[in-house]
Protein backbone atom coordinates (compact mmCIF):
# COMPACT_ATOMS: atom_id res chain seq x y z
CA UNK A 1 0.00 0.00 0.00
CA UNK A 2 1.29 3.47 -0.94
CA UNK A 3 1.12 6.12 1.79
CA UNK A 4 0.86 9.85 1.09
CA UNK A 5 2.38 12.43 3.40
CA UNK A 6 0.05 14.17 5.84
CA UNK A 7 -2.89 11.85 5.13
CA UNK A 8 -4.30 9.95 8.13
CA UNK A 9 -4.78 6.23 7.56
CA UNK A 10 -6.86 3.90 9.72
CA UNK A 11 -4.63 0.90 10.41
CA UNK A 12 -4.68 -2.14 12.70
CA UNK A 13 -2.04 -3.10 15.25
CA UNK A 14 -0.62 -5.69 12.84
CA UNK A 15 -0.19 -3.01 10.15
CA UNK A 16 1.57 -0.75 12.65
CA UNK A 17 4.37 -3.30 13.01
CA UNK A 18 4.81 -3.45 9.22
CA UNK A 19 5.09 0.33 8.59
CA UNK A 20 7.91 1.86 10.59
CA UNK A 21 8.01 4.97 8.36
CA UNK A 22 4.62 6.11 9.68
CA UNK A 23 3.96 7.81 13.00
CA UNK A 24 1.04 6.36 14.92
CA UNK A 25 -1.40 7.22 17.67
CA UNK A 26 -4.34 5.31 19.11
CA UNK A 27 -7.49 6.31 17.24
CA UNK A 28 -9.56 6.36 20.44
CA UNK A 29 -7.99 7.16 23.81
CA UNK A 30 -9.15 7.41 27.43
CA UNK A 31 -9.88 10.96 28.63
CA UNK A 32 -10.99 10.74 32.27
CA UNK A 33 -14.41 9.13 32.37
CA UNK A 34 -14.75 9.69 28.65
CA UNK A 35 -13.22 8.29 25.49
CA UNK A 36 -11.87 10.68 22.86
CA UNK A 37 -11.69 10.23 19.10
CA UNK A 38 -8.30 11.47 17.92
CA UNK A 39 -9.54 12.09 14.38
CA UNK A 40 -12.39 14.51 15.18
CA UNK A 41 -11.68 15.24 18.89
CA UNK A 42 -15.18 14.20 20.00
CA UNK A 43 -15.60 13.00 23.61
CA UNK A 44 -18.16 10.33 24.51
CA UNK A 45 -19.03 7.89 27.28
CA UNK A 46 -18.03 4.25 26.90
CA UNK A 47 -21.63 3.13 27.34
CA UNK A 48 -22.83 5.29 24.45
CA UNK A 49 -20.74 3.90 21.61
CA UNK A 50 -19.89 0.23 22.11
CA UNK A 51 -19.99 -2.54 19.51
CA UNK A 52 -21.24 -6.09 20.31
CA UNK A 53 -17.63 -7.36 20.28
CA UNK A 54 -16.65 -4.92 23.03
CA UNK A 55 -14.83 -2.33 20.91
CA UNK A 56 -15.72 1.34 21.13
CA UNK A 57 -16.34 3.58 18.13
CA UNK A 58 -16.91 7.25 17.29
CA UNK A 59 -20.34 8.23 15.96
CA UNK A 60 -19.33 11.82 15.14
CA UNK A 61 -17.11 10.99 12.15
CA UNK A 62 -18.70 7.74 10.93
CA UNK A 63 -19.15 9.22 7.45
CA UNK A 64 -15.36 9.22 7.02
CA UNK A 65 -14.89 5.56 7.86
CA UNK A 66 -15.62 3.99 11.24
CA UNK A 67 -12.95 4.63 13.86
CA UNK A 68 -12.79 2.01 16.63
CA UNK A 69 -10.70 1.45 19.74
CA UNK A 70 -8.74 -1.25 17.90
CA UNK A 71 -7.57 1.23 15.23
CA UNK A 72 -4.51 3.42 15.01
CA UNK A 73 -4.15 6.63 13.00
CA UNK A 74 -1.03 6.40 10.86
CA UNK A 75 0.59 9.39 9.17
CA UNK A 76 3.63 9.71 6.93
CA UNK A 77 5.26 13.03 7.95
CA UNK A 78 5.90 15.74 5.36
CA UNK A 79 9.27 15.74 3.64
CA UNK A 80 11.46 18.86 3.69
CA UNK A 81 10.05 21.36 1.14
CA UNK A 82 12.00 22.03 -2.06
CA UNK A 83 11.81 25.27 -4.02
CA UNK A 84 10.28 25.09 -7.49
CA UNK A 85 9.21 27.34 -10.32
CA UNK A 86 5.53 28.23 -10.22
CA UNK A 87 3.93 30.43 -12.88
CA UNK A 88 1.38 32.98 -11.67
CA UNK A 89 -0.80 34.41 -14.43
CA UNK A 90 -3.13 37.14 -13.20
CA UNK A 91 -4.30 39.64 -15.79
CA UNK A 92 -6.11 41.84 -13.30
CA UNK A 93 -4.65 44.59 -11.16
CA UNK A 94 -5.10 44.98 -7.42
CA UNK A 95 -6.19 48.30 -6.00
CA UNK A 96 -3.89 50.03 -3.53
CA UNK A 97 -6.05 48.78 -0.63
CA UNK A 98 -6.04 45.22 -1.96
CA UNK A 99 -2.27 45.32 -2.54
CA UNK A 100 -1.66 46.44 1.05
CA UNK A 101 -3.64 43.47 2.38
CA UNK A 102 -1.96 41.09 -0.08
CA UNK A 103 1.50 42.10 1.13
CA UNK A 104 0.37 42.03 4.77
CA UNK A 105 -0.76 38.42 4.42
CA UNK A 106 2.68 37.39 3.16
CA UNK A 107 4.40 39.17 6.07
CA UNK A 108 2.05 37.57 8.58
CA UNK A 109 2.72 34.13 7.12
CA UNK A 110 6.48 34.66 7.42
CA UNK A 111 5.93 35.37 11.12
CA UNK A 112 3.67 32.29 11.50
CA UNK A 113 0.79 34.57 12.48
CA UNK A 114 -2.83 33.80 11.65
CA UNK A 115 -4.74 36.37 9.59
CA UNK A 116 -8.40 37.33 9.27
CA UNK A 117 -9.47 39.11 6.09
CA UNK A 118 -12.69 40.94 6.89
CA UNK A 119 -13.83 42.27 3.53
CA UNK A 120 -17.24 42.98 2.06
CA UNK A 121 -18.75 40.58 -0.44
CA UNK A 122 -17.19 41.12 -3.85
CA UNK A 123 -14.10 42.86 -2.43
CA UNK A 124 -11.75 40.43 -4.19
CA UNK A 125 -10.68 38.26 -1.26
CA UNK A 126 -9.51 35.45 -3.54
CA UNK A 127 -7.41 37.80 -5.68
CA UNK A 128 -5.73 39.22 -2.57
CA UNK A 129 -4.50 35.69 -1.78
CA UNK A 130 -2.66 35.10 -5.05
CA UNK A 131 0.63 36.63 -3.85
CA UNK A 132 0.63 34.53 -0.67
CA UNK A 133 -0.30 31.34 -2.52
CA UNK A 134 2.48 31.93 -5.03
CA UNK A 135 4.99 32.61 -2.25
CA UNK A 136 4.16 29.32 -0.51
CA UNK A 137 3.96 27.19 -3.64
CA UNK A 138 7.29 28.50 -4.97
CA UNK A 139 8.92 27.44 -1.69
CA UNK A 140 7.51 23.95 -2.12
CA UNK A 141 5.08 24.30 0.78
CA UNK A 142 1.78 22.45 0.84
CA UNK A 143 -1.39 24.53 0.73
CA UNK A 144 -5.08 23.84 1.38
CA UNK A 145 -7.89 26.19 0.41
CA UNK A 146 -11.07 25.07 2.12
CA UNK A 147 -14.66 26.18 2.60
CA UNK A 148 -17.69 24.72 4.38
CA UNK A 149 -19.66 24.81 1.10
CA UNK A 150 -19.20 22.44 -1.85
CA UNK A 151 -20.40 25.15 -4.27
CA UNK A 152 -17.66 27.51 -3.11
CA UNK A 153 -15.00 24.84 -3.64
CA UNK A 154 -16.31 24.02 -7.10
CA UNK A 155 -16.11 27.72 -8.06
CA UNK A 156 -12.71 28.43 -6.48
CA UNK A 157 -10.83 25.46 -7.98
CA UNK A 158 -11.10 26.51 -11.67
CA UNK A 159 -10.33 30.13 -10.71
CA UNK A 160 -7.11 29.06 -9.02
CA UNK A 161 -6.32 26.67 -11.86
CA UNK A 162 -6.53 29.58 -14.32
CA UNK A 163 -4.05 31.59 -12.22
CA UNK A 164 -1.64 28.66 -11.76
CA UNK A 165 -2.12 26.90 -15.13
CA UNK A 166 0.89 24.58 -14.90
CA UNK A 167 0.09 23.42 -11.38
CA UNK A 168 -2.18 20.49 -10.64
CA UNK A 169 -4.85 21.70 -8.22
CA UNK A 170 -6.86 19.05 -6.41
CA UNK A 171 -10.57 19.26 -5.61
CA UNK A 172 -11.96 17.16 -2.81
CA UNK A 173 -15.42 16.95 -1.25
CA UNK A 174 -17.91 14.26 -0.28
CA UNK A 175 -18.24 11.79 -3.11
CA UNK A 176 -15.00 12.92 -4.79
CA UNK A 177 -12.42 10.58 -6.27
CA UNK A 178 -9.83 8.87 -3.99
CA UNK A 179 -7.21 11.27 -2.63
CA UNK A 180 -4.20 12.09 -4.77
CA UNK A 181 -1.59 14.52 -3.37
CA UNK A 182 -1.22 17.96 -4.98
CA UNK A 183 0.70 21.07 -3.93
CA UNK A 184 -2.58 22.97 -3.69
CA UNK A 185 -5.77 21.26 -2.56
CA UNK A 186 -9.21 22.83 -2.67
CA UNK A 187 -11.58 21.00 -0.33
CA UNK A 188 -14.49 21.27 2.05
CA UNK A 189 -13.56 21.80 5.70
CA UNK A 190 -14.84 18.30 6.52
CA UNK A 191 -12.14 16.80 4.33
CA UNK A 192 -9.45 18.16 6.64
CA UNK A 193 -10.44 15.42 9.11
CA UNK A 194 -8.44 13.08 6.89
CA UNK A 195 -5.19 15.01 7.46
CA UNK A 196 -2.65 15.65 10.23
CA UNK A 197 0.16 18.25 10.08
CA UNK A 198 -0.26 18.14 6.29
CA UNK A 199 -0.38 21.81 5.21
CA UNK A 200 1.92 24.77 5.77
CA UNK A 201 -0.86 27.17 4.79
CA UNK A 202 -4.59 26.63 5.27
CA UNK A 203 -7.02 29.20 3.89
CA UNK A 204 -10.49 28.89 5.40
CA UNK A 205 -13.11 30.74 3.39
CA UNK A 206 -16.58 31.65 4.70
CA UNK A 207 -15.72 31.01 8.36
CA UNK A 208 -19.16 32.23 9.46
CA UNK A 209 -20.98 29.72 7.25
CA UNK A 210 -22.78 26.54 8.26
CA UNK A 211 -21.51 23.99 9.14
CA UNK A 212 -18.05 25.38 10.04
CA UNK A 213 -19.44 28.05 12.36
CA UNK A 214 -20.25 26.42 15.67
CA UNK A 215 -18.86 22.96 14.80
CA UNK A 216 -15.85 22.38 17.04
CA UNK A 217 -14.92 19.23 15.11
CA UNK A 218 -14.17 21.34 12.04
CA UNK A 219 -12.18 23.90 14.04
CA UNK A 220 -10.15 20.98 15.41
CA UNK A 221 -9.74 19.56 11.90
CA UNK A 222 -8.19 22.83 10.68
CA UNK A 223 -5.76 23.03 13.61
CA UNK A 224 -4.90 19.32 13.35
CA UNK A 225 -4.24 19.52 9.60
CA UNK A 226 -1.92 22.53 10.00
CA UNK A 227 1.83 21.85 10.11
CA UNK A 228 3.61 23.08 13.23
CA UNK A 229 5.50 25.68 11.15
CA UNK A 230 2.40 26.84 9.26
CA UNK A 231 -0.39 29.37 9.73
CA UNK A 232 -3.99 29.99 8.68
CA UNK A 233 -5.77 32.73 6.78
CA UNK A 234 -9.47 33.12 7.56
CA UNK A 235 -11.83 34.91 5.16
CA UNK A 236 -15.27 36.37 5.80
CA UNK A 237 -17.57 39.21 4.87
CA UNK A 238 -19.52 38.69 8.10
CA UNK A 239 -17.19 37.54 10.90
CA UNK A 240 -18.33 37.56 14.52
CA UNK A 241 -17.28 40.31 16.92
CA UNK A 242 -15.22 37.74 18.85
CA UNK A 243 -13.29 36.72 15.73
CA UNK A 244 -12.59 40.38 14.91
CA UNK A 245 -11.35 41.15 18.45
CA UNK A 246 -9.07 38.08 18.55
CA UNK A 247 -7.52 39.03 15.21
CA UNK A 248 -7.04 42.63 16.36
CA UNK A 249 -5.15 41.51 19.46
CA UNK A 250 -2.74 39.32 17.48
CA UNK A 251 -2.19 41.88 14.72
CA UNK A 252 -3.78 39.66 12.11
CA UNK A 253 -6.85 41.71 11.15
CA UNK A 254 -7.19 43.10 7.61
CA UNK A 255 -10.34 45.10 6.79
CA UNK A 256 -11.66 46.22 3.42
CA UNK A 257 -15.11 47.92 3.45
CA UNK A 258 -15.35 48.47 -0.31
CA UNK A 259 -15.40 46.49 -3.52
CA UNK A 260 -12.64 46.73 -6.12
CA UNK A 261 -14.88 48.58 -8.61
CA UNK A 262 -15.29 51.45 -6.11
CA UNK A 263 -19.10 51.49 -6.13
CA UNK A 264 -21.21 51.53 -3.01
CA UNK A 265 -22.84 48.33 -1.77
CA UNK A 266 -26.44 48.28 -3.04
CA UNK A 267 -28.79 49.35 -0.25
CA UNK A 268 -31.73 46.92 0.00
CA UNK A 269 -35.14 48.27 -0.96
CA UNK A 270 -37.85 47.21 1.52
CA UNK A 271 -41.34 46.19 0.38
CA UNK A 272 -43.93 45.10 2.96
CA UNK A 273 -46.74 42.75 1.85
CA UNK A 274 -49.70 41.41 3.87
CA UNK A 275 -49.17 37.76 3.01
CA UNK A 276 -46.47 35.58 1.46
CA UNK A 277 -48.73 32.66 0.67
CA UNK A 278 -48.47 31.41 -2.91
CA UNK A 279 -50.24 31.87 -5.24
CA UNK A 280 -50.42 35.57 -4.38
CA UNK A 281 -53.67 37.50 -4.28
CA UNK A 282 -54.48 39.61 -7.34
CA UNK A 283 -53.37 42.96 -5.89
CA UNK A 284 -50.10 41.67 -4.39
CA UNK A 285 -49.42 39.57 -7.48
CA UNK A 286 -49.78 42.56 -9.78
CA UNK A 287 -47.26 44.65 -7.80
CA UNK A 288 -44.88 41.75 -7.33
CA UNK A 289 -44.79 40.78 -11.01
CA UNK A 290 -44.39 44.44 -11.97
CA UNK A 291 -41.35 44.63 -9.65
CA UNK A 292 -39.88 41.45 -11.14
CA UNK A 293 -40.28 42.69 -14.72
CA UNK A 294 -38.73 46.02 -13.78
CA UNK A 295 -35.65 44.24 -12.39
CA UNK A 296 -35.43 42.06 -15.51
CA UNK A 297 -35.11 45.15 -17.70
CA UNK A 298 -31.49 45.55 -16.59
CA UNK A 299 -30.42 42.18 -15.15
CA UNK A 300 -31.26 38.59 -14.57
CA UNK A 301 -32.73 37.84 -11.14
CA UNK A 302 -31.70 35.69 -8.21
CA UNK A 303 -34.90 35.13 -6.24
CA UNK A 304 -34.31 33.73 -2.74
CA UNK A 305 -36.97 31.89 -0.74
CA UNK A 306 -36.90 30.62 2.83
CA UNK A 307 -37.78 26.96 2.24
CA UNK A 308 -37.40 24.37 -0.50
CA UNK A 309 -41.19 24.10 -0.76
CA UNK A 310 -41.42 27.85 -1.34
CA UNK A 311 -38.61 27.74 -3.93
CA UNK A 312 -40.51 25.13 -5.94
CA UNK A 313 -43.83 26.93 -5.49
CA UNK A 314 -42.28 30.21 -6.62
CA UNK A 315 -40.80 28.57 -9.72
CA UNK A 316 -44.19 27.07 -10.62
CA UNK A 317 -45.97 30.39 -9.96
CA UNK A 318 -43.56 32.44 -12.12
CA UNK A 319 -43.61 29.94 -14.99
CA UNK A 320 -47.39 30.11 -15.02
CA UNK A 321 -47.54 33.92 -14.84
CA UNK A 322 -44.51 34.73 -17.05
CA UNK A 323 -44.65 32.14 -19.78
CA UNK A 324 -42.08 33.86 -22.01
CA UNK A 325 -39.46 34.20 -19.22
CA UNK A 326 -36.92 31.43 -18.58
CA UNK A 327 -37.31 30.38 -14.94
CA UNK A 328 -35.26 27.79 -13.05
CA UNK A 329 -34.72 26.72 -9.46
CA UNK A 330 -32.10 25.11 -7.23
CA UNK A 331 -31.77 23.98 -3.62
CA UNK A 332 -29.32 21.94 -1.52
CA UNK A 333 -30.95 18.56 -2.19
CA UNK A 334 -31.22 19.15 -5.96
CA UNK A 335 -29.21 16.39 -7.69
CA UNK A 336 -28.77 18.68 -10.72
CA UNK A 337 -27.49 21.59 -8.64
CA UNK A 338 -24.08 22.02 -10.23
CA UNK A 339 -25.51 21.66 -13.75
CA UNK A 340 -28.18 24.29 -13.06
CA UNK A 341 -25.67 26.73 -11.55
CA UNK A 342 -23.54 26.30 -14.66
CA UNK A 343 -26.57 27.01 -16.87
CA UNK A 344 -27.30 30.15 -14.84
CA UNK A 345 -23.76 31.35 -15.53
CA UNK A 346 -24.42 30.73 -19.21
CA UNK A 347 -27.48 33.03 -19.01
CA UNK A 348 -29.92 30.16 -19.59
CA UNK A 349 -32.22 31.43 -16.84
CA UNK A 350 -33.63 34.93 -16.52
CA UNK A 351 -35.01 34.15 -13.06
CA UNK A 352 -33.24 31.67 -10.79
CA UNK A 353 -35.29 30.74 -7.71
CA UNK A 354 -33.06 29.44 -4.94
CA UNK A 355 -32.72 28.58 -1.29
CA UNK A 356 -29.93 29.87 0.95
CA UNK A 357 -27.60 27.36 -0.72
CA UNK A 358 -26.80 30.20 -3.14
CA UNK A 359 -26.24 32.81 -0.43
CA UNK A 360 -22.45 32.83 -0.71
CA UNK A 361 -19.42 31.74 -2.69
CA UNK A 362 -21.01 32.06 -6.14
CA UNK A 363 -20.65 34.92 -8.58
CA UNK A 364 -23.02 35.67 -11.45
CA UNK A 365 -22.67 38.57 -13.85
CA UNK A 366 -25.54 41.02 -14.29
CA UNK A 367 -27.92 39.90 -11.54
CA UNK A 368 -30.23 41.68 -9.17
CA UNK A 369 -31.42 40.03 -5.97
CA UNK A 370 -34.89 39.64 -4.51
CA UNK A 371 -35.54 37.97 -1.14
CA UNK A 372 -39.12 36.77 -0.77
CA UNK A 373 -40.05 36.41 2.90
CA UNK A 374 -36.97 38.21 4.22
CA UNK A 375 -38.52 38.15 7.70
CA UNK A 376 -38.22 34.35 7.96
CA UNK A 377 -36.01 33.10 10.83
CA UNK A 378 -33.58 31.49 8.39
CA UNK A 379 -32.64 34.93 7.07
CA UNK A 380 -30.23 36.14 9.74
CA UNK A 381 -28.30 39.38 9.39
CA UNK A 382 -25.24 37.50 8.09
CA UNK A 383 -27.38 35.58 5.60
CA UNK A 384 -29.10 38.71 4.29
CA UNK A 385 -25.75 40.51 3.93
CA UNK A 386 -24.34 37.56 2.00
CA UNK A 387 -27.42 37.35 -0.22
CA UNK A 388 -27.34 41.08 -0.93
CA UNK A 389 -23.67 40.60 -1.76
CA UNK A 390 -24.57 38.56 -4.85
CA UNK A 391 -25.58 41.80 -6.60
CA UNK A 392 -23.20 44.19 -8.41
CA UNK A 393 -20.08 42.03 -8.06
CA UNK A 394 -18.65 42.57 -11.54
CA UNK A 395 -16.66 45.57 -12.70
CA UNK A 396 -18.94 46.56 -15.58
CA UNK A 397 -21.82 48.63 -14.25
CA UNK A 398 -24.94 46.48 -14.13
CA UNK A 399 -27.60 48.58 -12.37
CA UNK A 400 -27.95 45.78 -9.81
CA UNK A 401 -30.65 46.14 -7.19
CA UNK A 402 -31.47 44.36 -3.94
CA UNK A 403 -35.11 44.01 -2.82
CA UNK A 404 -36.46 42.50 0.41
CA UNK A 405 -40.14 41.42 0.52
CA UNK A 406 -41.42 40.91 4.07
CA UNK A 407 -44.52 40.98 6.25
CA UNK A 408 -43.02 41.91 9.62
CA UNK A 409 -39.90 43.98 10.22
CA UNK A 410 -37.12 41.99 11.94
CA UNK A 411 -33.85 42.91 13.65
CA UNK A 412 -32.00 41.02 10.93
CA UNK A 413 -33.51 43.22 8.20
CA UNK A 414 -32.95 46.39 10.22
CA UNK A 415 -29.32 45.51 11.05
CA UNK A 416 -28.60 44.53 7.45
CA UNK A 417 -29.61 48.00 6.30
CA UNK A 418 -27.61 49.68 9.05
CA UNK A 419 -24.50 47.56 8.44
CA UNK A 420 -24.65 48.27 4.71
CA UNK A 421 -24.91 52.01 5.38
CA UNK A 422 -22.02 51.86 7.88
CA UNK A 423 -19.76 49.98 5.47
CA UNK A 424 -20.50 52.48 2.69
CA UNK A 425 -19.69 55.34 5.06
CA UNK A 426 -16.42 53.70 6.13
CA UNK A 427 -15.47 53.11 2.50
CA UNK A 428 -16.29 56.71 1.58
CA UNK A 429 -14.29 58.05 4.55
CA UNK A 430 -11.32 55.91 3.52
CA UNK A 431 -11.49 57.25 -0.04
CA UNK A 432 -12.35 53.86 -1.50
CA UNK A 433 -15.45 54.97 -3.43
CA UNK A 434 -15.94 56.95 -6.61
CA UNK A 435 -18.35 59.86 -6.50
CA UNK A 436 -21.67 58.63 -7.87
Amino acid sequence: MEFYTGYQYLVTKAEVRKNSALSFQKAITVDGVFLRCRRCNTKFLKSENQLPDGRYYCRACMAFGRVTSSHYLGVLPLANPKKKTVDLIFCGQLTAAQKKISQGLVENFKQQRASLVYAVTGAGKTEMLFELLHYCLAKGLSVAFCSPRVDVCCEIQPRLQAVFPKLEIGLRHYGAKPYQPTSLLVCTTHQLLYFKAAFHLIVVDEIDAFPYAGDQRLHFAVNNALHKTGSCVFLSATPSETEIKVAQKTGGLFCLPARFHRRQLPLPKLIRIKTQKLPLSYRIKKKFLSQVMQLLQHNHLLLFCATVQQVLAMEKFLKMELGNVAVGSVHAADCERQTKVKRMRQNKFQIFCCSTVMERGVTFANVSVLVFGADHLIFTQATLLQIAGRADRKGDFSNSEVVFYFTQMTNAIRKTLQTTKNLNQQAKKAGLLNEM
